[in-house]
Parts: C-alpha cells; structure tokens; sequence
C-alpha cells in the first residue's frame, strides 16, 4: 500500500545493473574497504540471482535518483513457497525522512516474496529498540556456548577457571558429508519446511559444499538409522592454534543433545584445537549442556573470541531479531560467518 514515502522515494529490488552503485554505497557510508564493496566476484556470490536480481532492496530519491536507504538480504533457501531471508548490510543517509530504514524493513516481506525475515547482528543500541519497539518484532541475544580441549596454556581463548561441563546421557552416531549428493541420499530437509529459517538443499551446496572461501565440515546426526539433523564446523586458525567454530544446525534440534562424545573426539583429533564454540538462539539450553557445553559469562573472566578478522581478544554478543517468535539462529546465518579479509 502507497503512503507518503512513496512521493519522495521509489522503493525497489535491486537488478545487475545496480551493482557498481551498491558497492559505491558501502565503501562510502558503511564502511570503506569492506569486502563487499571492493571484492565484486564475492558480491555477486553473496547476492547476485541467476534471472539477474540482486539481493538488496532499495530506496532511491526520485529527484535525485541516488540511494538513500538500502538492506541487503540473503536467501535461506530458493523455495518460493517455503522462503525465508536474513536481512544485510542496512542503511539509511543521514538527512532523509525520519524512520526511512524502518521503513524500508517494514516492506521487506511484501519485496523480497518471503514467508519469514530475520536479521543477525543488530546493534543492541540502535537497532533493536527500532525493531523491538516500533516495528515489534522477536529480540533477543544467541546463546554463546564452548567447550575446552584439555590445554595448560591457551592463546586463541584467555581461561581463567576450567567450567563443570555436564555429562551427557545420550550418544548418536555422526557422519560425515562430502558434497550435497550425500546429504540428499541420507537428510530429508523438507521435514523442516515449518522451521523459520528453512534451509534447503540449494543452500546447504550454495553456503557450504560451494563456498568460495571458507572451507565447511558438514556432518550428520544419526539416530535409528536415520539422519535426523545436519551440524556444520568450520576450523578458524590462529598462529599455531584452531578454534573449531559450530556455525550451523539444521533439522531435529532435541538431538543436539547426544553429541557430546563426537564433540569431544573431534577436539582431540584437531591438532592444535583450543575450543569449540557455538553461537546459537532457539535450542533447549539443556540439551546444548547435555552435549557438554557451557555458556559464556562475564563472572568468570573467561574469554572465547568470536572476531579473528582481524583477532580481538573479547567475549562478543550476537542480537538477533525474527518476525517470528521460535525462530531458530545460529553462527553461518546472514552474513555472520563471512570472510573480511581474502
């Protein structure tokens, strides 16, 4: 529906054309040198549609034909029925309409064609009373769980008191995938068309199997013969030492639960492994803690990095919001689990 938005700015989704523009934007008003505004083989990955359609919605100026207000998106799978988007880069010019972002959010659903819209990474400050309060959407902070290899000395993580982890009571067997092939045979993901996000075999391949940087572990977990969950690593190196990063849950999140034992293996056999850490809003605490992890807290003085991009030595909080209520959020979501440097 038109309001008076509409007789100052056309509000549109973007097409290949639009490209130099949007990196222009972002290495102007976001934040200059940032890999999607100097890197376009990996703009066109993160967002470039094959029909030509990039992924940002806009609002441009009708005088001054200029981009005032953009938010990039991210599709969590390419079923139009089922598709779910985490919002991107968002950002609104300095000297526009009041609320020209909320704005642009509030028809995000409506642009984009998707049945639920997330955001990962709001700022606390600025973004969340915005979206918590005016446009009353799902906030929250993930969960930031981790588990300790068995180190006297620690250089990626600072540990000032070794954690009681919780002892497990289950054990399901996890596999290994190689490529998309595998996981179709053994995951059957439209079991899960209900979840917010719903993640389909399109980007399990897209974000994982062909991601053109970073390298996935993609496993299963198995229980009664049958893959019932999808859990994905990635191993972040730091001088001589690796922080196991659990960025992704995809499927029957009770399950969770009975992988402590392939967690623990996992960090004994990675050479140099300090921890496990996972970042995450939606799974039963309980059954995170079953599988052996604690949660970060300031009480302690310990310190699990999330930024290595460059290395800040700090514990980081991750808000998150859903226009959903029992939306599930993990690390890979958005634009999270992204390279800053290549």
């Amino acid at each position: 529906m038109l309001n008076s938005y509409d007789e100052q700015y056309e509000f549109r989704v973007a097409n290949i054309n639009d490209i130099e523009k949007i990196m222009e934007f972002i290495d102007s008003h976001w934040k200059k040198g940032h890999i999607m505004a100097i890197n376009r083989e990996f703009f066109e990955y993160e967002f470039l549609e094959d029909d030509g359609t990039v992924n940002f919605i806009l609002a441009i100026d009708k005088n001054k034909r200029t981009i005032e207000c953009l938010n990039g998106f991210l599709k969590a799978s390419h079923d139009k029925e089922y598709m779910d988007v985490w919002g991107s880069i968002w950002k609104v010019l300095d000297g526009n309409r009041g609320m020209l972002g909320a704005e642009l959010i509030k028809r995000r659903q409506e642009m984009t064609g998707c049945r639920c819209d997330l955001d990962v990474g709001d700022n606390p400050k600025t973004a969340i009373p915005v979206l918590k309060v005016l446009l009353k959407r799902y906030t929250c902070k993930m969960h930031h769980y981790y588990m300790l290899a068995d180190f006297n000395d620690f250089k990626i993580a600072k540990v000032k008191q070794i954690p009681k982890r919780k002892k497990g009571s289950k054990e399901y067997n996890v596999i290994r995938f190689h490529d998309i092939n595998e996981v179709v045979k053994k995951f059957d993901c439209r079991k899960y068309v209900h979840t917010t996000p719903y993640k389909d075999y399109w980007y399990i391949n897209h974000r994982f199997f062909n991601h053109p940087i970073y390298d996935y572990d993609v496993y299963g977990i198995e229980r009664d013969g049958n893959v019932d969950a999808l859990i994905i690593f990635r191993k972040q190196i730091y001088e001589d030492r690796i922080a196991i990063r659990f960025v992704d849950y995809i499927g029957e999140r009770t399950l969770i639960s009975g992988i402590g034992a392939f967690l623990k293996n996992l960090l004994s056999e990675t050479d140099g492994a300090e921890y496990i850490d996972f970042y995450c809003a939606g799974i039963n605490e309980e059954d995170v803690y079953e599988a052996g992890f604690v949660e970060v807290n300031e009480e302690d003085g310990n310190i699990i990095p999330n930024y290595f991009e460059p290395f800040v030595q700090e514990n980081i909080d991750i808000w998150v919001d859903s226009r959903e209520y029992n939306s599930l959020f993990t690390k890979a979501d958005a634009d999270q689990d992204r390279p800053n440097i290549i």
